[in-house]
């Protein structure tokens, strides 16, 4: 029964995956056609010279595949996970909290190399970054006991084994390229008929009816079209995700650190229910991330 349902998951990914670059590029190579066909009508002997050589031909016909690698590759970089722990406000661990780290890592077992982070953050929490980065809130590093602490690391490391961080960048990567180029789509064509249609309306008032009627037509299909697509693709992935957090959760039993996350997650069970945190239903369909009651009991069951 797990095997198969591990394949079911693994269909799951594969198949998201998918969906998402096909789209995705599909939306890219509309776009890029759009941008060429505008260059080749208003400079066409430009266009003409570009395209001219082999090698201006092979960089004209693959150039955007060439920069969504290069966006993707960005994603993956050092550099982009610098900029996000920036914007969340994470530091490099120092000092006694440092030396706390180093020793439950010790404890565990764990001699991989890890970057460690520590921002200000009140909640308890932990997060992972890029291939072999943890950062951790104020509030996990206050408020969490060894063992408990020991068991979000294990969870984390699971992140950074089952290399995580790869498959949604990916996600993200695509997704980013390809709904700037499905607004590209859209606004140019809105902006060119803008124009034409203002002179058009100036000499022909009447129609100023059926131009606005047009407008909001070619609106509503963008807003569709973007809502449908991206919609169906981030309902897919968050739900997968789910998935990745109970294998993560079952990931700290590898290192016997079930116990300790199982502590931990009862612990935020119980700061949920005291302040009403619980996620409602919508909101728990479209979180990245499993209702911590429902982790518990299958944290529990495993450890049974």
């Amino acid at each position: 029964m797990k095997i198969t349902l591990r394949i079911l998951r693994i269909i799951c990914k594969l198949l998201l995956l998918t969906y998402v670059t096909v789209v995705n590029l599909i939306f890219i190579i509309m776009f890029y056609a759009l941008i060429l066909g505008i260059i080749h009508l208003i400079f066409p002997t430009f266009s003409a010279k570009l395209s001219s050589g082999a090698l201006g031909s092979h960089l004209i016909n693959t150039l955007p595949f060439y920069l969504l690698l290069l966006h993707i590759l960005y994603c993956l970089s050092p550099i982009r996970v610098w900029f996000l722990r920036k914007k969340e406000g994470f530091k490099p661990l120092t000092g006694n909290e440092q030396a706390r780290i180093n020793r439950l890592l010790l404890e565990i077992g764990i001699e991989r190399k890890l970057n460690l982070y520590c921002n200000r953050d009140t909640r308890p929490n932990a997060i992972t970054f890029g291939f072999n980065t943890i950062g951790f809130t104020e509030g996990i590093m206050k408020q969490a006991s060894d063992e408990e602490l020991k068991g979000v690391i294990c969870h984390e490391i699971g992140h950074i084994t089952h290399y995580d961080y790869v498959y949604q960048v990916f996600i993200y990567s695509m997704e980013a390229f390809g709904y700037r180029c499905l607004y590209g789509l859209y606004f140019i064509p809105a902006y060119l008929f803008g124009i034409i249609g203002a002179f058009v309306f100036a000499l022909v008032p009447a129609l100023s009816f059926v131009g606005r009627l047009i407008e909001e037509l070619w609106n509503i299909a963008y807003k569709l079209i973007h809502k449908v697509i991206y919609g169906i693709s981030h309902l897919l992935s968050v739900n997968i995700n789910k998935y990745t957090e109970y294998r993560c959760d079952a990931h700290s039993l590898k290192y016997g650190c079930g116990e300790g996350l199982l502590y931990f997650l009862r612990r935020l069970k119980w700061m949920e229910e005291t302040y009403g945190e619980r996620m409602s239903f919508t909101e728990y369909i479209m979180s990245t991330h499993p209702a911590t009651e429902k982790r518990v009991k299958r944290l529990e069951k495993l450890l049974d």
